[in-house]
């Protein structure tokens, strides 16, 4: 119970580097670099000049794990099919960090197979806050009763709520911003599963999406928490918007070619073209269950 056990030192702390990270320099509010690098410094090397993150050159693929239930199963299958894979998982929920840390056990028979402790600090680093519109503050979550993954920085509806907490917010531009483009120029696949905020974290990421990503999983949830805008026509519109399109339209961009032979997912998924001829080269697997 580390985790649950230090979370209101964590808590107060990072309160007051994230204050910090808000004062006013030169007319302009300064970046929550220093607010994130204190939240990742336990868990990550981080290079002490830049404070980008540290990824050794024996990872060759990236995937961003957003939304980890209790038991990250997604990072589970992803790891257990690839040797060279990195994966950052984040999870606001600190009753789910605790469970993933330890070693989660299935709550059902139909859930996804729990991530192996083995693969944490090595392939696998958890960051532990929520992703959103924006940064600079703590905001409430919502933790439902019995929670399997339905926990929101958006009021739940259609679920109990077994309390309200405060959890540190990042952009997903945030974390890009430290993330060492110049080593690993391309992430694989984000997938998506945040109960709402899915779009909102998808927005935050500003022009590196474009730049840098190749797939895209989001989950339409937009009627089981208040004051959503997270529709699959909103999602459609927006990933459009940035130069994405559906991966049932992949095919046009691809000569003939078929890089999704071995790859499967349920929620909406989006396929950057300025890629089409980097998969051919380099094989990306993507994997999601909802």
């Amino acid at each position: 119970m580390f985790f649950l056990k230090h979370l209101n030192n964590f808590i107060i702390g990072l309160k007051l580097v994230l204050i910090g990270s808000m004062l006013v320099l030169n007319g302009s509010i300064n970046s929550m670099q220093p607010a994130l690098n204190t939240l990742l410094k336990p868990i990550i090397l981080l290079d002490t000049k830049t404070g980008k993150l540290i990824i050794p050159a024996c990872f060759k693929h990236v995937k961003l794990d957003i939304g980890l239930s209790y038991n990250a199963p997604m990072s589970q299958q992803w790891l257990s099919h690839e040797q060279d894979l990195l994966v950052f998982g984040f999870e606001p929920n600190p009753a789910a960090v605790d469970l993933i840390l330890q070693g989660a056990q299935k709550k059902e028979p139909q859930h996804g197979d729990p991530l192996d402790p083995k693969f944490i600090g090595k392939n696998f680093f958890l960051i532990p806050c929520a992703l959103g519109l924006t940064g600079n503050c703590m905001a409430k979550f919502y933790v439902t009763s019995d929670d399997c993954g339905c926990s929101s920085l958006y009021e739940p509806k259609g679920f109990g709520i077994e309390r309200v907490i405060d959890v540190p917010v990042f952009t997903l531009a945030d974390f890009f911003a430290i993330f060492p483009f110049n080593t690993h120029p391309v992430i694989d696949y984000i997938k998506v599963d945040a109960q709402g905020s899915d779009l909102d974290i998808i927005k935050s990421a500003k022009h590196y999406l474009k730049e840098h990503v190749i797939y895209i999983t989001i989950e339409a949830e937009n009627e089981l928490y208040a004051q959503t805008n997270n529709s699959v026509s909103a999602i459609n519109k927006y990933m459009r918007e940035i130069g994405f399109v559906p991966i049932q339209e992949i095919s046009q961009y691809m000569d003939g070619f078929e890089p999704l032979k071995t790859s499967s997912t349920c929620d909406p998924t989006y396929f950057n073209p300025k890629f089409s001829a980097y998969i051919k080269d380099h094989p990306v697997q993507i994997y999601q269950r909802g």
